[in-house]
């Protein structure tokens, strides 16, 4: 029996979908990240649809890649809530990042391009200066700038696996930076010092500097204060 071609009006709601599904992962995700849905708290698809302005299914589209980065945990039959970790997950995700992304960086030493590198330089201008605010606000905006830094090293080490390896654990420190929010402001000046540092060693083309910066970076933050920014 011959398969029938998708409908025009089929085709044209993919995108629209895809839209809605992005707009409810991005929302949830940020309620997440910013506390205001807690560790434990069950995800109710309705209540969140009405919440992000959606229908069901893109909130439950939205549930499963969240759950995919580790940030929602799935119990039973459409009960979701929002995943909690333990102190030795804690302790292996550090572990894991400061494995990965050393490697990553030395790899991205000799493939990083000039624009790339004026790029981290303007991601690290702009976590400067939101170093001198204080609060929630100011510390998920250098979170979210902290996080594209990393991320632009993470794309030049030129091996998607380990990007799709790393980006959880990325997710995962931003839930926790909510837990240790006490803690966070008095270590961004030291995180800042360390990419100026990584800079330099991309710039150098150095891959074992850039190995050597990339591991202190990622073990100093675990060492000051687990789960502070970095």
């Amino acid at each position: 029996m011959p398969i029938e071609a998708p409908t025009l009006s089929a085709v044209a709601l993919q995108p629209e979908k895809g839209r809605a599904a992005d707009r409810a992962y991005e929302a949830i995700r940020r309620r997440i990240i910013d506390g205001s849905l807690p560790s434990g708290a069950f995800l109710v698809e309705q209540d969140l649809a009405e919440v992000v302005g959606v229908s069901r299914t893109p909130v439950r589209d939205a549930l499963r890649r969240l759950e995919s980065e580790g940030l929602v945990s799935m119990s039973g039959y459409k009960r979701a809530f929002v995943r909690d970790f333990t102190e030795e997950e804690i302790e292996e995700c550090f572990e894991l990042r400061a494995l990965f992304e050393s490697y990553a960086a030395a790899r991205a030493a000799t493939r990083l391009t000039p624009s790339a590198i004026d790029g981290l330089k303007r991601l690290a201008a702009e976590m400067e200066a939101v170093v001198a605010e204080v609060g929630k606000e100011a510390a998920l905006t250098f979170s979210d700038l902290n996080d594209s830094f990393h991320t632009v090293i993470l794309e030049h080490a030129g091996s998607k696996r380990m990007k799709d390896l790393v980006h959880p654990l990325m997710q995962v420190q931003l839930v926790l930076m909510k837990r240790y929010q006490h803690t966070i402001q008095q270590h961004l000046e030291r995180s800042c010092w360390h990419h100026r540092e990584l800079i330099a060693a991309f710039e150098a083309g150095d891959a074992q500097w850039a190995e050597t910066q990339m591991r202190t970076h990622m073990m100093s933050a675990k060492n000051v204060g687990e789960g502070s920014q970095f």
